[in-house]
């Protein structure tokens, strides 16, 4: 079985885990980006220059920070295409109406980086298939699109038939899209340790990951809501909160107590969060 490259966030190098991640592989280093985010200030300042370096435009930009790397590591989509440049890779905006045919036919992109505010991520397709979210694509020895977003702990698949539903909700979300066109370089598969902030995952590997990720998420919704609501019943707000016989059975939650009826959707909401906190539920977004 394949193997998958990725990164997590690391301060606001979301950039570089991008790039890497579109590359599948640990090509480039945030000094690598910061060079070339100095080569366009530096352009910048000899254009702005002409004007007169005791001119208000010029004062002005001197006054600014940087627009192609921020201090705390954030990268402009011009650094970030320079850097593709090696490959003959373009990345096309494809938000606007020109391109918007990406959008609706994405399976037939390379790849896609995806940015709002200071946040850049890629979902490109690669020769490694989850044989659930993709069976007919693995059935037939083909690859299947993924998440490479580094604020999750590992890759996510995206289904073929999800994919348009997927990028519209990110445009939906004031997300700018790129399709990425060119050349990619060959999938490096699992090599080494893989650089400063990445590895590389099994689908087995990356689904148990973002399983484990989901149940804590739902511990800690649980956790709150009963908080919340053991708040309420010390305030003389409620009754009896009840819970499922079996969560009361593995423990539940402190003070709260088991075997009545739930008569109210917060109730409802509970139950359904203690229980996927204690793998009794159905935790949704897990990775196939």
């Amino acid at each position: 079985m394949g193997s998958l490259y990725h990164e997590k966030q690391v301060s606001l190098l979301c950039g570089v885990h991008a790039l890497n991640t579109l590359l599948q592989g640990p090509y480039f280093t945030a000094n690598d980006l910061r060079d070339i985010a100095a080569e366009f200030d530096q352009r910048e300042r000899d254009l702005m220059k002409e004007a007169g370096v005791d001119s208000a435009d010029f004062l002005r930009y001197m006054a600014e920070d940087s627009g192609n790397a921020a201090v705390d590591g954030n990268f402009s989509i011009q650094v970030l295409t320079k850097a593709l440049d090696v490959w003959n890779v373009n990345c096309v905006p494809v938000t606007g109406t020109t391109h918007s045919e990406a959008l609706v036919n994405p399976t037939n992109e390379l790849a896609f980086l995806c940015n709002l505010d200071q946040h850049w991520f890629t979902v490109r397709k690669t020769s490694t298939a989850s044989p659930t979210v993709h069976a007919e694509a693995a059935m037939c020895g083909d690859g299947g699109w993924w998440n490479f977003n580094s604020m999750l702990p590992a890759p996510q698949p995206i289904g073929t038939t999800y994919l348009s539903a997927f990028l519209a909700q990110l445009r939906e979300e004031r997300y700018s899209i790129f399709a990425v066109r060119g050349n990619l370089p060959d999938e490096f598969g699992r090599f080494g340790e893989g650089g400063e902030h990445g590895w590389w995952v099994t689908v087995d590997e990356a689904a148990a990951a973002n399983r484990e990720s989901d149940r804590v998420k739902a511990a800690g919704r649980a956790r709150n809501i009963a908080s919340n609501m053991l708040a309420k019943l010390g305030a003389g707000g409620w009754g009896t909160i009840a819970v499922p016989a079996a969560v009361a059975e593995r423990g539940g939650v402190a003070g709260v107590a088991g075997g009545g009826t739930a008569n109210t959707d917060e109730d409802a909401e509970l139950q359904a969060a203690i229980a996927a906190s204690l793998g009794g539920g159905d935790v949704r977004g897990g990775a196939g």
